[in-house]
């Protein structure tokens, strides 16, 4: 069976916080599953209210390319902040064939 490939989206609402923390844990998260990691999408400094962040941005993107299987957020606040945009967050990947967990 091929393996599922992950993206992990981390971010951050302020320039001074770190998203070592979130990376580390997805990472392991990640390889406990046997997935393999496509790619690491940061926003720093981004609220998650604004729907101008350039790592989710291309994360979507390479979502419609068909390049990854499955997104990997800390925490689904990390990925929207209202459960309208989440909702349309988590139709998004369903139809393009991606799936998100946390």
């Amino acid at each position: 069976m091929k393996a599922k490939r992950a993206a992990l989206y981390l971010r951050v609402s302020t320039n001074e916080q770190d998203t070592g923390a979130q990376e580390r844990a997805l990472r392991e998260y990640v390889r406990r599953r046997g997935w393999k990691l496509h790619k690491t999408y940061r926003d720093q400094g981004m609220s998650g209210a604004s729907s101008k962040r350039p790592a989710l941005n291309e994360l979507l993107k390479d979502c419609r390319r068909g390049s990854v299987d499955v997104l990997v957020v800390w925490k689904f606040d990390r990925f929207a902040r209202s459960l309208n945009a989440l909702i349309s967050g988590l139709e998004t990947c369903r139809s393009l064939g991606s799936t998100l967990s946390r």
